[in-house]
């Protein structure tokens, strides 16, 4: 393991930053911390490089306990949000500025900066000011600073918040290919869901300083354990039901229940069921998925490549259902306000109806 955190916790005063953090991260591994402004997660991020002490629990860094030890030895680099350049010094001189103060002879500075300048696509750049630069370079003067003395671990705080989103989905792109070409560990925070999603091998949901999930974004996006991870990594239709024997029931409907969810049986549960997953059809036997019933279509909105249709059961108990379907699909079935439609489901995950994990507001589509 290349990171080990072991009940981490963090307060000021009487407030719990960080509460219990224990994770284990692999070498080479991009581990991405998602959570809301004020979750504990760039806290987190801190007490792992030695800029902030942990007020108990150990943290251990290629085998090594680094608990207690500054900064400075913890062999970590950091990437800020707000780049945190040298206004004084030309891109080079930022870059080498670590391997500088190591004392590192002029030849192997020279070599390794030339090596990072062109690793990031600033070749020939090297005798710019910093306001010279635009965001997207100053990042990625910032990142090659940061990888110059060839640390263990890498920690990056939302390292794309300032950027436009096109140039943040470039540097991206960027990101993980350096990454991967020198297999550094590495961590990023980010409250940015797409974000993560592109980039992490694993995610880590923090929400309120605790640590409620880890997994890889396909399962955390499709069969997330908590309430919370179910709405915050985008839409999410949720439907109260009760599990039992093989089956759901929703309402009248009885449908066939997912794998692996036997130890919900007898319960009431919610059904997670992304847009993406509900089907619309005209008539009944048109549908491929399982039946929910009939509904009233109660808008149809554009969101992008897809139609946002939202959709009214004629079950009075239930709230009205997201849909996203093909600009195609809704065409093929004439699709507008008030009209009658079936309504199927082609996936859907089961969670018991008694987590109580905080909500956080829907994301729209």
């Amino acid at each position: 393991m290349s990171i080990i955190l072991d009940n981490i916790t963090k307060t000021y005063g009487k407030q719990t930053i960080v509460e219990n953090v224990s994770l284990e991260i692999e070498t080479g591994e991009l581990f991405v911390l998602l959570g809301a402004s004020g979750s504990g997660k760039s806290t987190l991020l801190r007490m792992i490089a030695g800029l902030l002490p942990a007020d108990c629990g150990r943290i251990s860094l290629d085998g090594r306990d680094v608990t207690d030890l500054p900064p400075q030895v913890r062999n970590t680099g950091f990437v800020f949000q707000n780049y945190s350049l040298f206004r004084q010094m030309n891109t080079a001189q930022n870059i080498g500025f670590g391997l500088d103060i190591r004392k590192q002879p002029r030849a192997v500075i020279d070599k390794r900066v030339g090596e990072l300048l062109q690793l990031i696509g600033l070749d020939g750049l090297g005798d710019r000011m910093p306001w010279q630069l635009s965001g997207g370079q100053q990042q990625r003067v910032a990142l090659a600073r940061a990888l110059a003395y060839e640390p263990s671990v890498l920690l990056l705080d939302e390292p794309f918040g300032a950027l436009d989103v096109k140039i943040r989905a470039q540097l991206r792109q960027n990101l993980r290919e350096i990454q991967r070409a020198l297999n550094v560990t590495t961590i990023l925070v980010t409250h940015d869901q797409d974000e993560a999603f592109e980039l992490a091998d694993r995610i880590g949901i923090i929400e309120g300083g605790k640590l409620l999930e880890v997994g890889t974004p396909n399962t955390l996006y499709r069969r997330p354990q908590t309430r919370f991870a179910a709405t915050f990594l985008g839409a999410a239709n949720l439907l109260p039901g009760q599990r039992n024997g093989t089956h759901v029931y929703l309402g009248k409907t009885s449908l066939i229940a997912p794998p692996q969810t036997d130890h919900l049986s007898g319960q009431p549960v919610e059904l997670l069921i992304r847009p993406e997953e509900v089907e619309l059809a005209l008539k009944q036997e048109d549908l491929q998925g399982q039946l929910v019933g009939r509904g009233v279509v109660q808008q149809v909105g554009f969101a992008g490549p897809f139609e946002r249709v939202v959709v009214r059961l004629d079950d009075p108990n239930f709230e009205p259902i997201q849909v996203l379907l093909s600009p195609e699909k809704v065409r093929s079935l004439a699709i507008e306000r008030n009209s009658p439609v079936w309504v199927g489901l082609q996936d859907f995950h089961l969670l018991p109806a008694s987590d109580k994990h905080p909500q956080p507001q829907l994301n729209s589509i």
